[in-house]
């Protein structure tokens, strides 16, 4: 008898094996669950509601009553003992492979053209990836013009195994579990996005012939499928900064077998190739002007520009400005709330991706949640909800365990959602969204203090990558994930990885040049600095425990004083 697997958008049905966890049966099915504690049982991410069918949960056995609400399980703790069942993993559970036309590719024009045919009939198509941490996004070239063809971006699917660098060095420990995070990034992941662009196109994958790739070092060690181990450990060194070409037959990239791969080079272990293209796709060290290049995202990459010097770090800052890792944490695509703004009457108005009810909330929705949470009063400094203020706006949910509630901002009831199941932003949520702003400004000002420079000395602020793209920065800095300084200093350069995945693809040199530069950064490693935890613990106040950091909050605020301080 079958086991029937629902989420938000199907059914299917599988073999059950007593003698698995239902994560690697629905893994059977085709369905990757957000295990990002490694199946461990430490996190919530792949719960699972049992509707019929004898279970074993842990070391206890439950049958889901025929009346009354289904038992909410982790999947990963959870295998069938009877031969039939039925369970449903609510979209929180559930890693996305749906592929979404990405808008945050600014590429500039192809200087000389690289191509070179390859096969017969020779193959004129190429396509350029930038392999982040949380997603991954493609771009489908034609080689003889330089044509952007298409574009589409998914989730990386190794974060259903780990969240964020750090944990993905922990779970790559040995050679099995380094394959699978290989075939989940390489198979699952890019090789879909090349299946997908082609079929839209009416393009036989043979016809692709070249692909060059541009990620953090991690990224692109699992790409490679070499260990990264070494990254995780001091000195933190990665098994090679330079990777040689490869044909696609060697590595499984589902093109036409002869198609040479590249990738972009990286710096240390943790400034990898999508800095290098940032620095590239900018001219950063040619600038005459102080400097300092952002990437936001899940491994969150610095590189400051000051008298001809470059310095970098990076910092790990979390999935959470991507959408992962929230209660009703989304990508930016469609159903996803975009942009929250501050109501006269305490509410909130938001703008839902495509116009529809919404599904959850991405990383620029949270940031502007924030904001207006701090403007509106019903939101501290501590990242703590005010219940009353909640209650009578009737925006209070009780998120989590009945036993053990966690005071959560509804924005959206289950009747009212596109996915049936309530919109919230909890107070777990805030706090994983305050590590990760705190870990990027504290990077900043430690990178800032190690040259003996203030915000107040830069010239421009560049904010690389595709969060930085949809992210308002009067709100950023409300929050304190950005430096209060004008405005005008700030300028949004977009998705520097892949702009230099292109530009490697095509230009004549390129990648040469971009292996010049990887020896040009002085590198901080944030770990050994004395002051980056406590200017991190600072940090995770909003905007900041010490608010001389932002003398305009109290006047963005609507405050006549600063916030008391913790």
């Amino acid at each position: 008898m079958p086991l029937a697997i629902h989420t938000d958008t199907e059914k299917r049905v599988v073999k059950p094996d007593g003698a698995e966890k239902l994560t690697a049966t629905a893994a059977r099915a085709g369905i990757t669950l957000n295990t990002r504690c490694g199946g461990q049982g430490h996190c919530q991410g792949c719960r699972c509601y049992l509707m019929a069918g004898r279970f074993r949960v842990g070391t206890q056995e439950l049958e889901p009553a025929r009346e009354g609400p289904p038992a909410l399980v982790r999947a990963c703790q959870t295998s069938l003992l009877s031969t039939h069942g039925e369970i449903c993993f609510p979209h929180s559970s559930v890693v996305e492979y749906r592929a979404q036309i990405d808008d945050v590719l600014d590429l500039p024009a192809a200087g000389q053209l690289n191509w070179r045919p390859v096969g017969e009939p020779a193959a004129p198509y190429g396509v350029a990836v930038d392999i982040g941490t949380t997603t991954v996004v493609a771009v489908l070239v034609d080689l003889r013009d330089g044509t952007v063809l298409d574009k589409a971006s998914m989730y990386n699917q190794q974060i259903g195994r780990a969240d964020d660098v750090a944990s993905r060095i922990s779970y790559a420990t040995t050679p099995e579990k380094l394959a699978e995070l290989q075939t989940l990034v390489l198979d699952k992941t890019i090789n879909r996005l090349i299946q997908i662009l082609c079929s839209r196109h009416k393009i036989k994958r043979h016809a692709v012939g070249r692909l060059v790739v541009s990620g953090n070092t991690v990224m692109t060690h699992l790409f490679y499928g070499l260990s990264p181990e070494t990254i995780g450990r001091i000195p933190f060194n990665p098994v090679t900064r330079s990777y040689a070409d490869q044909p696609a037959a060697a590595l499984g990239v589902d093109i036409h077998p002869a198609a040479t791969v590249s990738a972009l080079p990286s710096v240390s272990g943790y400034i990898g190739g999508d800095l290098v293209a940032d620095m590239y796709v900018i001219g950063l060290p040619q600038r005459a002007t102080t400097t300092l290049l952002v990437d936001i995202g899940t491994n969150g990459e610095m590189i400051l520009q000051h008298n001809g010097q470059l310095t970098a770090c990076a910092t790990a800052a979390g999935p959470a400005f991507e959408g992962a890792g929230l209660s009703s944490g989304c990508r930016a695509a469609e159903g996803a709330i975009e942009a929250v703004t501050n109501r006269p009457d305490g509410l909130l108005e938001w703008k839902v991706i495509g116009h529809t009810a919404p599904k959850g909330i991405c990383g620029s929705g949270v940031v502007d949640f924030l904001a207006a949470g701090l403007r509106a009063g019903w939101l501290n400094a501590r990242g703590r909800f005010d219940v009353a203020q909640l209650r009578a706006l009737k925006r209070y949910h009780a998120a989590g365990q009945p036993d053990q509630p966690v005071h959560s901002f509804l924005l959206a009831p289950a009747e009212e959602s596109l996915t049936g199941e309530p919109v919230y932003v909890s107070e777990y949520d805030v706090a994983q969204v305050l590590k990760a702003k705190g870990a990027i400004f504290a990077g900043l000002v430690t990178l800032l203090e190690r040259v003996g420079l203030t915000f107040q000395d830069l010239d421009r602020i560049e904010l690389a990558g595709g969060f930085a793209k949809h992210l308002n920065l009067t709100n950023a800095v409300h929050i304190g994930l950005l430096p209060d300084i004008p405005l005008d200093r700030f300028k949004v350069v977009g998705n520097g990885s892949l702009a230099g995945a292109y530009r490697g693809l095509m230009e004549e040199g390129a990648l040469a040049q971009c292996d010049g530069l990887i020896d040009r950064p002085q590198i901080v490693e944030l770990n050994l600095e004395p002051s980056f935890e406590a200017n991190f613990i600072d940090a995770l106040s909003l905007p900041h425990l010490d608010l001389d950091w932002f003398p305009g909050f109290a006047q963005r605020n609507g405050h006549s004083e600063p916030l008391e301080q913790i």
